[in-house]
């Protein structure tokens, strides 16, 4: 027979309570082997007192654990481990309690709305799949917040009850009791005395209420042919209302059908339907008016010695075409030719000019950053052209005009060349050679100029007063 030794015995006794004791740890930490059932996610703006391995239960009952808590985007997002044999329905929502007062935190699955009955064994599409997140979720109650609310509601108590102390604490709250309770005295003894007189004269006051009475039945007697009268009048006046209401009612029922004047308007669609046609067309202009640019410029270019003023607007019922009406001196505006024949077989000519007014009206088109213009320059038909750089900063520009002129010295097309810089959103600079085709006329210029939108306008005549 095996003998074994006390060092053997001692580590058998050790082994087996190993066994035990890490049996026993499992059991009671329910620890399992290898993961168990499906994961699902839920996403809470706090998990307060929630950690991994918390309990997940349905109407009590405990379905699965917390397998992981994690932050995602500045909220808490839970993986759910859940029983295999546990289905969820859609339409549940996650909420975090508390067992107890002051218990363990879980999370609990409050089930949604069952699916439909159905004979056949249920669909799986119709319960939480593998790694699908529950949306509807209740974060738990802060409890630093009910606290910070209870002790409020301890300070407002504090309140009512200190400003109960200042009034009756102390000799003058003291007297102020005393007088109520005086004031209190005072009506009761009203009363007893009230009462009394009652049980005194009650006699005399119910043969006083007796003659009343009979006063009121003689008045009633006295009168009783006028309230007939009156009650006739009534009758009338409830006739002629009833009549009234009728006439009404008949009137209604013509318009309903369309008769009469007012009928028509009511019940013919054609009123309607112009009224709505012209309501739509009115809509339709106001909406281009709100829609068109207003541009204001003034620009004055000094032309050595020469200076043309000249003052613009602009209209632009779209970003990419408008119409430009322009008004602007011209030192060579009208030209005078006389001829004096003398005695001697010779002539004299004379040559005057004076500055008038010469006005433009043109129609502008841009594709991008290149526009085209065509009308009435300076009084006379031509055409011109702008080219845009630099976010329309930057402006080159050409245009034609006064093809047919018999003016000597001019007699060549009117043509002028030059660039604007934009000086902010009013200030603007240009420069260029103006008539360069006619060598008597031509010259360089150079000016400076303001221009204002319809924002700008808005601004100066809304700080006008009275305006």
């Amino acid at each position: 027979m095996l003998k074994l030794t006390a060092e053997a015995k001692v580590g058998l006794l050790v082994l087996a309570g190993s066994v035990m004791l890490l049996y026993m740890t499992f059991a009671v930490g329910k620890y399992e082997f290898g993961d168990k059932g499906y994961t699902i996610v839920t996403t809470f703006d706090s998990v307060a007192g929630i950690d991994s391995k918390a309990v997940v239960r349905m109407a009590g009952v405990k379905i699965g654990s917390v397998e992981k808590v994690e932050l995602i985007d500045s909220k808490a997002r839970l993986t759910l481990r859940i029983w295999p044999d546990v289905l969820i329905n859609r339409g549940s929502k996650a909420v975090i309690r508390t067992m107890g007062l002051l218990g363990e935190k879980y999370v609990e699955i409050v089930p949604g709305p069952p699916p439909k009955s159905n004979p056949h064994p249920p669909d799986r599409s119709s319960y939480f799949q593998e790694g699908e997140e529950i949306r509807v979720t209740v974060s738990p109650s802060d409890i630093d917040r009910l606290i910070t609310q209870l002790n409020g509601i301890s300070d407002d108590i504090k309140s009512v009850t200190t400003a109960l102390r200042q009034a009756f604490g102390g000799q003058k709250g003291a007297r102020s009791m005393e007088d109520i309770l005086a004031d209190l005295r005072s009506t009761m003894a009203n009363v007893e005395d009230f009462s009394q007189t009652l049980r005194s004269d009650g006699s005399e006051l119910v043969m006083r209420l007796n003659e009343m009475a009979e006063n009121i039945n003689g008045v009633v007697a006295e009168n009783r042919d006028n309230f007939k009268v009156t009650m006739e009048n009534v009758r009338e006046a409830s006739r002629n209302a009833e009549l009234a209401l009728a006439s009404i009612d008949n009137i209604a029922r013509k318009i309903e059908r369309g008769e009469g004047t007012l009928g028509k308007l009511v019940t013919d669609d054609s009123m309607y339907n112009n009224i709505d046609t012209a309501a739509k067309g009115i809509g339709e202009v106001t909406a281009r008016l709100s829609r068109m640019k207003t541009i204001v410029g003034f620009r004055s270019e000094y032309m050595f010695p020469d200076v043309k003023n000249y003052f613009t607007l602009s209209m632009m019922p779209r970003p990419n075409y408008g119409y430009i009406f322009e008004i602007n001196n011209d030192p060579y505006g009208k030209y005078k030719r006389s001829t004096v024949v003398t005695t001697v077989p010779s002539t004299i000519t004379y040559e005057t000019y004076e500055d008038r007014l010469k006005f433009s009206v043109m129609f502008a088109k841009r594709w991008g950053n290149l526009a085209a213009r065509v009308g009435f320059i300076e009084s006379e038909g031509g055409f011109g052209g702008d080219y845009y750089l630099f976010d329309d900063a930057v402006k080159l520009s050409f245009a034609a005009w006064n093809f047919n002129s018999t003016e000597p010295g001019n007699e060549k097309t009117h043509m002028k060349a030059g660039v604007e810089f934009s000086i902010g959103k009013v200030v603007f600079l240009n420069a260029g050679y103006d008539n360069f085709a006619n060598e008597d006329r031509a010259a360089a210029y150079a000016g400076i100029g303001i221009r204002f939108n319809d924002d700008d306008l808005k601004y100066l005549l809304g700080s006008v007063p009275g305006i």
